[in-house]
């Protein structure tokens, strides 16, 4: 699994497909980015200036879960929004044809 996780963007990618305005806010205001590579990854720390200053291996993803979660969630809402943007133009088609085939 490959993930990017900008906290300051509230951004999260997870193998290529991103959501922004995530609530990543229990991540530490020092974290620049963490990009994860199936089994490691880095964390970049910046600096109050926003410069990047460490990067630094990581080996265990699981503190970031609730990052990965919001993912998940915001995954979840854009396939419902899509359901259901799907169903009203199906809906609005079968009007507009009822509508065309009236006298």
């Amino acid at each position: 699994m490959r993930v990017t996780i900008i906290p300051e963007d509230g951004f999260v990618s997870v193998d290529g497909e991103g959501y922004s305005n995530l609530d990543l806010s229990f991540i530490p205001s020092d974290v620049h980015a963490l990009q994860w590579y199936d089994t490691d990854g880095d964390l970049e720390r910046k600096d109050n200036r926003g410069r990047i200053i460490t990067n630094e291996e990581i080996t265990d993803l699981t503190p970031y879960q609730p990052a990965l979660d919001e993912w998940q969630a915001a995954k979840e809402a854009a396939e419902l929004a899509a359901v259901h943007t799907q169903e009203f133009i199906d809906a609005y088609d079968e009007q507009l044809a009822t509508l065309e085939t009236q006298p």
